[in-house]
């Protein structure tokens, strides 16, 4: 007696519409993600009702409520601070720093931090303020 063999059809599976949708998945995402422009240091800015939204290509010195500067990203003291944003505003056409205080700084530190931020060659100085109808 001669048995048939069975024979299995071949069961391939077809991935490339699960990747399109990973990708798809990863672009809106990628978009739809907002990214926040922060120093690292939690700062309780003071609010203000005349506020304007500047630019995120400033110049951004951050003064936290114990007396730590940070510029670009770096903890600075003031002398180097000073060195630094002289550095940097040479090469720029527009001279403005905005300056992003803790409300809880004193007000010497911030006197001084904006006292080295002018002798640094700032042609204008913005202090940085929540608006009282925000968080």
């Amino acid at each position: 007696m001669q048995f048939r063999r069975r024979t299995r059809p071949d069961f391939t599976l077809n991935i490339a519409p699960l990747v399109d949708v990973v990708f798809l998945l990863l672009i809106f995402f990628a978009v739809s993600t907002t990214f926040l422009d922060t120093a690292g240091l939690r700062l309780d800015l003071p609010t203000s009702n005349s506020t304007a939204t500047r630019t995120p290509r400033d110049l951004t010195v951050v003064l936290a409520k114990d007396g730590t500067v940070v510029f670009d990203g770096e903890t600075l003291d003031p002398q180097a601070l000073e060195e630094r944003l002289r550095g940097v505003l040479a090469d720029r056409e527009d001279k403005v720093v905005v300056l992003k205080a803790d409300a809880a700084t004193t007000h010497g530190d911030v006197v001084r931090v904006m006292d080295r931020i002018r002798s640094a060659g700032a042609a204008g100085l913005t202090i940085a303020a929540r608006d009282e109808s925000g968080p």
